[in-house]
């Protein structure tokens, strides 16, 4: 219901207008200043622990915070690899066209942060 839903408000136009039914489901190109701002580093929830290692030692700062081994962890538990496979799980639900749907809208963020639709 909830993709149904993020589907049917980007068909309005509102998606383009700002108006997201749950800004959790917004595109990010369209929630912040990614396309405006010069990053030098992207930290990917995927690789999270490799780039936050990259980036503390490219400040100068590796020694100054503790451990993030376990902080891609959901409240369940469960880690990263659990929750690829329940999003799995949840987009093996969804016809073709609604993942298309949903690609549309997800576009310029799967473009800016390098991922490819499988399916």
């Amino acid at each position: 219901r909830r993709v149904q839903a993020v589907v049917s408000t980007q068909s309005t136009g509102n998606f383009h207008s700002g108006h997201f039914p749950d800004f959790h489901w917004a595109p990010m190109t369209k929630m912040c200043d990614l396309c405006i701002t010069e990053y030098d580093v992207i930290e990917k929830f995927e690789t999270l622990e490799r780039d936050h290692y990259y980036l503390l030692r490219s400040l100068g700062m590796e020694g100054q915070y503790g451990d993030i081994r376990g902080a891609r962890a959901n409240p369940s538990g469960s880690h990263t690899q659990d929750t690829y496979h329940h999003v799995v799980g949840y987009l093996e639900q969804l016809n073709e066209r609604l993942l298309w749907d949903l690609f549309a809208i997800y576009r310029d963020d799967f473009a800016m942060f390098g991922y490819t639709p499988h399916f």
